[in-house]
């Protein structure tokens, strides 16, 4: 497994300051499955196998780490309380390979839904910024906003769930299979991902996190 930009796991004993996400396996597991990623800047992690890489985004997700040292945002995760757990979560944003929308809301409804159920009042803010990031990402806002995810192309379904996280400003990006489904042309506006997370939030992560054998 490599991951571009990681930083050298044995590093781990220096401690988790200024580590974005150290992942390492059991005594017993596998030392090649190691990541450790510095904060800031974009990275790949190159998982071995469709295994690792569901324990991986589940433990930086759920924190179901099975044995694992897990450290997030500079966080021995295995050292939080509950409450401490929920406000790390709030910082971390997930692209599923699939957009990870729900089935029975629209395209705006779903990008809307974090920021409507925490902070409606922000609403009417983020709308303006919901276009010109579909915009900028190369969709149709009035094409795509009023469309169920299953009417979507798998595109729209990336993009749309993309946004979604990007206006929660979230201090790491994991994403799943990034370039899974497009075609080439949409691969090479799915490149701009890490770009526009970027201009929002400079100091962030973005981490993708891709089967050995993906493009």
């Amino acid at each position: 497994m490599s991951a571009t930009g990681q930083a050298d796991a044995p590093g781990a004993a220096a401690g988790t300051r200024g580590v974005a996400l150290g992942y390492e396996p059991p005594a017993d597991g596998a030392r090649d499955r190691r990541v450790w990623i510095a904060a800031g800047g974009c990275h790949r992690v190159d998982a071995p196998d469709e295994t690792f890489r569901s324990r991986l985004i589940s433990a930086a997700l759920d924190f179901r780490a099975d044995g694992a040292r897990l450290v997030l945002l500079g966080a021995e995760v295995a050292t939080l309380n509950p409450v401490e757990r929920a406000a790390l979560r709030a910082r971390i944003g997930f692209l599923a390979r699939n957009g990870g929308l729900i089935s029975h809301l629209n395209g705006w409804e779903n990008i809307a839904l974090p920021v409507g159920y925490h902070d409606p009042g922000r609403l009417r803010e983020i709308a303006p910024r919901a276009y010109a990031l579909l915009e900028e990402l190369g969709a149709d806002p009035a094409r795509l906003l009023p469309k169920l995810p299953e009417d979507m192309t798998p595109y729209e379904k990336k993009v749309a769930g993309y946004v979604r996280i990007l206006l929660e400003s979230p201090e790491l990006v994991l994403v799943e299979d990034l370039n899974g489904g497009l075609e080439p042309g949409e691969r090479a506006r799915a490149a701009g991902f890490a770009a526009a997370y970027h201009a929002m939030c400079p100091l962030g992560t973005f981490v993708q996190i891709e089967g050995a054998a993906d493009d």
